[in-house]
């Protein structure tokens, strides 16, 4: 039992250490949804709830520039939905990224306000950088 446990363990740990690129990225931004959307949740459908809403913006905020560290050059993988773009246009990412970013913060800096109008909107930003970055550099599912 203990042989077929630590096997186990180690085909995992190895199963994790050979994971592609577009894994790990893919990894990543999941973690960014894991917050973002339930941000959404409470401002589409309710109820408000204020403490959480600010717990999950902050926590945006903590990872929402980590994916943008896993695009090395060359890392296109059978995973990956990443344009050729990204590095055929380095700036035009960097833009795209940076414009993701500020609006996340945007977003964390006015979690704390009662205004929920102007919070609507530092959501939407968010949702539209996010849609406009897709649009250029993620490719369709495989």
């Amino acid at each position: 039992m203990k042989k077929l446990t630590a096997t186990l363990i180690l085909t995992l740990l190895c199963a994790s250490a050979v994971a592609g690129p577009g894994e790990d990225r893919q990894k990543s931004f999941k973690k960014i949804l894991l917050n973002f959307e339930p941000i959404g949740v409470m401002l589409r459908d309710g109820p408000f709830r204020k403490d959480q809403f600010i717990k999950n913006a902050d926590d945006l905020k903590a990872v929402a520039a980590v994916p943008f560290t896993l695009f090395k050059p060359g890392t296109i993988d059978d995973v990956s939905r990443a344009k050729p773009e990204i590095w055929s246009q380095p700036a035009k990412f960097k833009a795209a990224q940076d414009k993701f970013l500020t609006a996340v913060n945007a977003l964390q800096a006015g979690a704390r306000s009662d205004d929920l109008a102007t919070v609507r909107n530092k959501y939407a930003a968010v949702a539209d950088s996010c849609k406009s970055c897709h649009d250029s550099f993620r490719g369709p599912k495989r």
